[in-house]
């Protein structure tokens, strides 16, 4: 027994002794990033948690396979017509606590208030669609449906945009985003969501802007604009979403896919509780 000890610790002194001289290497894992991320069985789960949460009854492979799909679909866009972006993802590292909060808001998709909150918008917005409203039938019904969600709102906000101003704008003429839209609400009620990958794309920006607000400049901005849920309606936009679909331009795009509908809000928090509160103060 104490001959096999001896062997033993010899063994162990020859091995620390190898490492001591470099003639073995320990094996360093490989730094993340932004395209690692974007390849990660994580964030694939992520997404596949995030669909279920709203397709009730979905079959979890299925789902999973075909957000595998879609952001494979994703990377080679990326790659062919970004190719910039692309390459700069592959060298791009990232660290825990930047990825952590990169992935924040997306996590927040399948947060039960913000599945409420995509619900009650979804439903206004059909709502509208079919009594062929305009944008001011819209807005009204958006403040209807979400005044009894404010509390739930500004804490979202609060969590998924930490250290963010808390500081809501309550007049409606600051809002040009909300006043330049017009003109009758228009949704296609009849789209297939397992016919394309809309649902993966729009979780995919979430992810995109999440990397440009960690990593500032060093991050391209090619793969957001790409995946952008709904073009600009108009030149006019607020200051928070330059560059960005309106709220309303985005949500009548973005019904009936829950995942896109999330997108809006969550991209447009600030300016949603803003809209809320304005009409909760015009009533009072």
């Amino acid at each position: 027994a104490g001959a096999a000890l001896g062997a033993a610790a010899l063994a162990g002194i020859v091995v620390l002794a190898g490492y001591a001289t470099g003639s073995m290497s320990r094996t360093q894992p490989h730094p993340m990033t932004v395209r690692s991320l974007l390849e990660s069985e994580e964030l694939a789960d992520d997404m596949t948690l995030n669909i279920m949460a709203y397709s009730g009854d979905a079959d979890a492979g299925i789902v999973h396979a075909r957000v595998l799909a879609g952001l494979g679909d994703i990377r080679a866009a990326i790659q062919e017509q970004a190719p910039e972006a692309h390459d700069q993802m592959g060298s791009l590292a990232l660290n825990p606590k930047q990825k952590e909060a990169a992935m924040r808001v997306l996590k927040a998709y399948r947060d039960g208030r913000m599945v409420g909150l995509t619900r009650k918008v979804t439903a206004a917005v059909r709502e509208t669609a079919l009594e062929k409203g305009d944008q001011s039938v819209l807005a009204r019904k958006l403040a209807a449906v979400l005044t009894p969600s404010l509390s739930d709102m500004k804490q979202l906000h609060k969590e998924m945009f930490p250290g963010a101003s808390e500081e809501f704008k309550l007049d409606l003429h600051d809002m040009p985003w909300l006043k330049s839209w017009n003109g009758e609400v228009q949704v296609d009620l009849g789209r297939r969501l397992s016919t394309d990958s809309s649902d993966v794309r729009a979780q995919a920006h979430t992810l995109f802007r999440g990397l440009e607000r960690e990593l500032g400049d060093a991050m391209p901005k090619a793969p957001a604009r790409m995946l952008q849920v709904a073009a600009t309606s108009s030149s006019s936009t607020s200051t928070q979403n330059t560059g960005e679909a309106s709220f309303m331009d985005c949500i009548t795009k973005a019904v009936p896919n829950p995942a896109a509908v999330c997108s809006c809000i969550a991209d447009n928090m600030k300016d949603v509780v803003s809209m809320v509160m304005s009409f909760l103060q015009g009533k009072s």
